[in-house]
């Protein structure tokens, strides 16, 4: 068994308060909880300057900075609010708030966490007011070997727009209203369900399935077990297993191969599908379309409007191999 390594992205998927009704728990959620943070670009600017990736085949990753502490951070479409590690929240003196949440990833046991306030900046961002939940996040990455402290989640990503230029290694923001979009860029089909930015894929010449767009997940495809089951990608071919790791811990994930999947208008060959038992609590996506197939493009991600534009993609290098590639679902 080798490893599958470890999909970010499974780190955080929903959170949903304790006992309270889901009306009330929407209110407290939105207003109290996880209120529209306030994002500042720097003065007389409608975008920041670009930042470096430093995996170009790899996650948003990028530098922050809270109360002058620098911290690594990804940014991931996926969450629904950002995160904080639990333990550095700690240390930075941000106190929880009363009201207890449970936090679900894609797979593994759900976690209790509180939420804490805090000012971030991010790339000559200056985020005020910004709430995150605090759950062991370095622990975690830290299987991955690039251990990271924080999850910028969707709350942040639904006021700004994120410019990532995977193929020239590099990303930026850009205020609501001021992208400009290359001239060869397509507008991808996509739908908001449930605050998240979705897409439909076809696989293997079947009815397309409708994923969720997760720039925290390093996998191509990762699909729920009952979803591959249904495509015919369970029987009758190579499967392997390997360590994965979520917000509920370390579990063993398949994956197979596809022979072909269309996104976007285009048909990629030979791709790789992660497969995972999603969790009994939580109101889980049919799939993740992860870095692995948006790493070809240059993507405007805009949340806020519900669009997603494409260019490219870039020429295919080398396929890394599995041990080397390190998955992470969240």
């Amino acid at each position: 068994m080798r490893p599958v390594g470890y999909t970010r992205r499974l780190l955080l998927r929903q959170l949903a308060l304790l006992g309270v009704g889901a009306g009330a728990a929407w209110w407290i959620r939105e207003r109290y909880l996880f209120p529209k943070p306030i994002v500042d670009f720097p003065a007389g600017a409608s975008a920041t300057a670009w930042t470096p990736l430093p995996d170009p085949t790899g996650l948003i990753e990028m530098t922050a900075t809270v109360a002058g502490i620098p911290l690594r951070v990804v940014v991931d479409s996926g969450a629904q609010f950002s995160v904080i590690d639990r333990a550095l929240a700690a240390r930075l003196g941000l106190k929880p708030a009363p009201l207890p949440m449970l936090a679900f990833g894609v797979s593994g046991a759900p976690s209790i966490t509180h939420t804490v306030e805090l000012d971030l900046t991010l790339a000559g961002l200056a985020i005020h007011r910004m709430h995150a939940a605090t759950l062991e996040l370095l622990s975690l990455s830290g299987a991955i070997r690039r251990p990271f402290a924080m999850l910028i989640g969707r709350d942040v990503l639904r006021t700004v727009t994120a410019d990532v230029d995977w193929p020239n290694h590099r990303v930026r923001f850009v205020s609501p209203g001021a992208y400009s979009p290359e001239r060869s860029a397509r507008v991808a089909p996509t739908q908001i369900r449930g605050g998240a930015l979705m897409t439909p894929v076809g696989i293997e010449g079947a009815a397309p399935v409708e994923v969720m767009v997760d720039t925290g997940a390093t996998s191509e495809i990762a699909l729920s077990e009952q979803t591959a089951r249904h495509l015919g990608l369970l029987a009758g071919r190579p499967v392997e297993t390997g360590a994965s790791v979520s917000l509920g811990g370390f579990s063993q994930d398949r994956v197979v191969r596809a022979g072909s999947v269309e996104f976007a208008g285009r048909r990629l060959d030979d791709v790789e599908v992660q497969v995972f038992k999603p969790s009994v609590q939580g109101p889980m996506p049919a799939g993740l379309l992860g870095v692995g197939i948006l790493r070809r493009y240059r993507v405007g991600l805009d949340l806020g409007a519900g669009v997603l534009w494409l260019s490219g993609p870039a020429a295919e290098g080398p396929r890394r191999g599995m041990a080397a590639r390190r998955l992470l679902k969240s």
